[in-house]
């Protein structure tokens, strides 16, 4: 499965949607959902009566992993929405690839998919970091985690960033759009609030405009890594 750039994680989809506090991937109903890594099951079932996104029934059925590697210390947890089916228990022990369940669109969905998140330090709502700097990308392909900071050094939010492959600098390729709240967290390592994941390897060319001004910033992406790119505003 593969995230999806409509409505990727700290974006509102152009204000259309809650703040998005994970990654989409658009499935069938009925697509085995695969645990992502080992760890423990600790909730297997609806989140009608407990809470764990903004409201009940927000995430319909639901499993929520313990991952039995911790990151700086703290655990690491991963949620799966919207499921039409879990097959996963409380307790069990799950293995890379092992079925949770299945893909649906309950609790609050619009059409088929699932609603992955990561997070870190506790299973809440508030706890979350973006999950494709998380995921494995595609064979020969990578990650981009970007800054885009104003004169201060603070992050500007809800703003497009244009991705162009540096042999066609004059055809965009992709888009993304800055964090939109300090409500998501950024990753405690790349401090990002951008990302732009599953990027083929190659030159990339970032272009944005602020207050009429042109930025532009090139990047190179390797195969399996994740690349930092800086994109710092003028007063």
């Amino acid at each position: 499965m593969q995230a999806s750039r409509y409505y990727p994680y700290g974006t509102t989809a152009g204000g259309r949607y809650f703040l998005h506090h994970g990654v989409d991937m658009e499935n069938p109903i009925g697509t085995a959902v695969l645990a992502v890594a080992s760890g423990t099951v600790i909730v297997a079932g609806t989140d009608q009566t407990e809470v764990y996104g903004l409201k009940p029934d927000f995430y319909g059925q639901l499993v929520v992993v313990q991952l039995d590697r911790e990151f700086h210390e703290q655990p690491v947890f991963v949620l799966y929405g919207h499921l039409s089916k879990v097959t996963a228990r409380v307790g069990q022990r799950v293995t890379t690839g092992d079925v949770l369940g299945e893909v649906g669109m309950t609790g609050v969905a619009i059409g088929p998919h699932l609603h992955f998140e990561v997070r870190v330090g506790a299973n809440t709502y508030a706890d979350t970091r973006n999950p494709e700097l998380w995921l494995k990308p595609l064979p020969v392909h990578g990650t981009i985690a970007g800054q885009l900071l104003d004169p201060q050094g603070d992050p500007i939010p809800e703003v497009i960033i244009n991705f162009h492959q540096a042999e066609s600098p004059d055809r965009q390729w992709r888009e993304a759009c800055s964090y939109a709240r300090d409500e998501v967290n950024p990753d405690d390592e790349w401090s990002e609030n951008f990302v732009m994941g599953d990027v083929p390897a190659g030159s990339y060319v970032l272009k944005t405009r602020i207050a009429g001004r042109l930025y532009i910033q090139e990047v190179t992406v390797e195969a399996g890594k994740t690349s930092l790119v800086i994109i710092e505003t003028l007063p």
